[in-house]
């Protein structure tokens, strides 16, 4: 068997380049490289995706939850004169304590259950959270947040295909790797709160304000999807529903080969719903299993080898310790890889070297 890479964009782009170059062309002809009929049309389509009243795209998805989560934050220090606080799950990538850093909150990382989601601690008097940052990690959906006392916001970067829920705004990431990939860069803020739409808006406009002149109330910065990118998207979204067929075919055929199999565990096991951003699985044998696969042609990928409260920017914050759920998730998950453009032989082969390995022992 060939190489099979974990992630490969190249066969995508051969089966739609021809709609691609059209795209290309038809975005450059007009001239207007920013904020032109593509992105309102791509801003239309994602509204209406998402079931939401507002989008607004953005540079990169890092930049949506970035724009999220200073608005929640000046809204909140308006009314109490104090700085927000804000939950955030233990494994996830790095990009969602840095928004929630920049932006000035007070910070706890809470622990996980097994497939890695945020486990909902029970509230006290002296643990009131102002929010919590929703994430359905590899594109688990989330469990429902029962406290709706609190303001919920979403990093939906890996799971927004399989939410109805953008609570009170919802953060999505179109970078090459996703399910839905741009051709560069991307980001969004989805809502349904006119405030944060409009917020959105002018940061991403280096704070002005639609319609007027010198009316730069806020500080923001430049963040602009271009009408390349904006038009490649939509390409590419006319195949987003058959390209998550085609991810949940593979991830049940995988969880069916695998069922029977001790030692390993698939994380998507007991979800409700998953987008399969990342079809990962948990193993006490990485070390061994990543070598392997390596050996016989495959390659895999560790999505995260350590929780946030490992890193050195966590140090100031609460974080959950090292015996916990989410920590020893983090030292034996691995991802095989998963993409529309796999052959069936691929797929085939991947389940009959995981067996192998594990049968072998």
């Amino acid at each position: 068997m060939n190489n099979i890479p974990h992630f490969c964009l190249k066969r995508q782009y051969h089966l739609l380049k021809e709609e691609l170059a059209v795209a290309t062309n038809e975005a450059l002809r007009d001239g207007l490289f920013v904020q032109g009929q593509f992105l309102t049309k791509f801003e239309d389509w994602l509204a209406k995706k998402t079931n939401s009243k507002y989008a607004l795209a953005c540079h990169s998805g890092t930049q949506a939850l970035e724009i999220i989560a200073r608005y929640h934050y000046e809204k909140f220090y308006k009314t109490f004169q104090v700085k927000p606080r804000i939950k955030i799950p233990n494994l996830t990538y790095v990009a969602t304590l840095n928004a929630f850093i920049t932006a000035g909150y007070d910070i706890k990382i809470v622990d996980t259950d097994e497939n890695g989601l945020m486990i909902e601690e029970e509230p006290c008097l002296e643990d009131v959270y102002t929010g919590v940052c929703i994430i359905g990690l590899y594109g688990a959906q989330p469990k429902k947040y029962e406290n709706h006392q609190v303001i919920r916001i979403h990093d939906g970067a890996q799971h927004w295909l399989v939410t109805d829920d953008i609570a009170e705004g919802m953060a999505i990431s179109f970078d090459p790797t996703k399910n839905l990939p741009s051709s560069g860069n991307g980001g969004a803020v989805v809502t349904n709160d006119f405030g944060l739409w409009e917020f959105a808006y002018s940061y991403r406009d280096n704070g002005a304000i639609k319609g007027m002149f010198g009316g730069n109330y806020i500080a923001g910065t430049n963040s602009k999807m271009s009408e390349i990118e904006a038009a490649h998207l939509l390409v590419r979204a006319k195949y987003l529903d058959s390209w998550q067929n085609r991810r949940q075919q593979i991830a049940s055929y995988w969880c069916q080969q695998f069922k029977d199999i001790t030692d390993l565990r698939c994380l998507s096991d007991g979800v409700s719903n998953h987008q399969y951003q990342k079809y990962v699985i948990y193993t006490p044998h990485r070390v061994e299993f990543e070598y392997y696969l390596r050996n016989s042609n495959i390659e895999t990928r560790v999505n995260y080898r350590q929780g946030l409260s490992e890193l050195p920017i966590a140090q100031p914050y609460q974080k959950p310790d090292m015996l916990s759920t989410s920590i020893m998730l983090s030292r034996g998950v691995i991802s095989l890889p998963i993409y529309n453009e796999l052959l069936d032989a691929e797929v085939e082969y991947i389940a009959k070297t995981v067996k192998k390995f594990f049968t072998s022992r």
